[in-house]
């Protein structure tokens, strides 16, 4: 598919059809997850996989433990979720080698910016444009309504503890789903969004 048209075609699919994804089409969905750009190449995300009903139906259990409502029942047929994790001491460690130390970020609170978020943010981006490329169709969503649900969720399927998952990406054949009405927003304008030279 040319890359324009995955872009364009890419959204959040809320509902699928019960039916597996090919190995291959799976392996091509992870390995390109490990593709995105990382911070001095430290390549801080992991990612917990649920691949086929016995381990999806392990991650709608826990899901359905929360206090909260969970995802409804189209969304519980995709037969792949990818849990994305970053791993903020990943990028602390890297800092601190001799070729790094330069820069002077020895602690967390030194970055500008959490690039071990932005980096793991990058790789869900992959996952989603390769779903759409492969004719298939993914959907982004929280663990939780608050982040007291993540500590739960980590002891649950063994998460490290310096590892943070920043969300779960449901993934399958799209089935026939109603648009998310927070799109009648529409898309705000390019002029209202590109500063260019001076805000």
């Amino acid at each position: 598919m040319d890359f324009q048209d995955v872009v364009r075609k890419r959204r959040m699919v809320r509902a699928f059809e019960d039916r597996r994804i090919p190995r291959e089409t799976v392996d091509r969905i992870l390995s390109n997850a490990q593709r995105g750009p990382s911070s001095g190449f430290t390549q801080g995300f992991e990612f917990l996989v649920f691949d086929g009903p016995d381990q999806t139906a392990r991650f709608w259990q826990f899901m359905d433990k929360r206090d909260a409502d969970t995802e409804p029942d189209p969304v519980r047929k995709a037969p792949l979720i990818v849990v994305p994790c970053a791993h903020p001491n990943a990028y602390v460690n890297r800092y601190r080698e001799p070729d790094k130390l330069h820069v002077g970020r020895e602690t967390a609170a030194d970055w500008p910016a959490q690039h071990w978020f932005t980096d793991t943010a990058f790789a869900a981006l992959l996952i989603l444009l390769t779903a759409v490329d492969a004719g298939l169709g993914a959907f982004f969503f929280s663990l939780g309504p608050t982040s007291k649900e993540i500590p739960p969720f980590k002891r649950t399927f063994g998460i490290p503890e310096d590892y943070v998952p920043i969300g779960a990406i449901a993934i399958g054949y799209p089935a026939e789903d109603r648009p998310s009405p927070s799109l009648r927003r529409g898309r705000r304008p390019k002029e209202d969004v590109m500063h260019r030279g001076h805000w």
